[in-house]
């Protein structure tokens, strides 16, 4: 366990550190994605950013929404289509533990500080991967507002 004490740039490397274990494999997996063919029916996608219930107890998760004028609900159609969501390999399951001080004391923002890190780090990796040019625009959120709020855009409009 990370011991409560580091300042916020120590916080921030630290656990920087250990989402750059999970990169190579993380960008395998989005390299996979992008591989599926994507129908013209499909407008844009967004990818968000779970950080659970109980910010830095439990493991990160990643999901990409598919948009399009005609949506649907599917579970048994495993191909990209306007309403398909699935979770991204983000592959965190091994993420040293941080004291639950980082992340309920009022003077530490440690739910923050983890919202814009892993942020930046799922862009860093859908870039590495070639995602700047998948055929939908998409854009990267934290659910509920986690961070700085902002949007982070994955690839070029078409």
């Amino acid at each position: 366990m990370v011991p409560f004490g580091l300042t916020e740039q120590q916080f921030v490397t630290r656990y920087r550190r250990c989402l750059e274990r999970a990169s190579r494999e993380f960008i395998d997996s989005l390299q996979r994605l992008f591989s599926l063919s994507v129908p013209s029916s499909v407008r844009e996608a967004e990818v968000q950013i779970f950080l659970g219930e109980e910010v830095g107890l439990e493991v990160p998760s990643a999901w990409i929404y598919y948009q399009g004028e005609n949506n649907r609900v599917d579970r048994s159609d495993q191909s990209i289509f306007p309403g398909r969501s699935m979770e991204l390999s983000v592959n965190l399951e091994e993420m040293d533990e941080f004291d639950a001080e980082y992340f309920s004391s009022d003077a530490f923002p440690g739910t923050d500080l983890v919202a814009n890190t892993i942020k930046a780090w799922l862009a860093e990796c859908w870039w590495k991967a070639g995602g700047w040019s998948y055929p939908v625009p998409v854009k990267l959120w934290v659910h509920d507002g986690y961070g700085d709020g902002k949007p982070i855009e994955l690839s070029e409009h078409r």
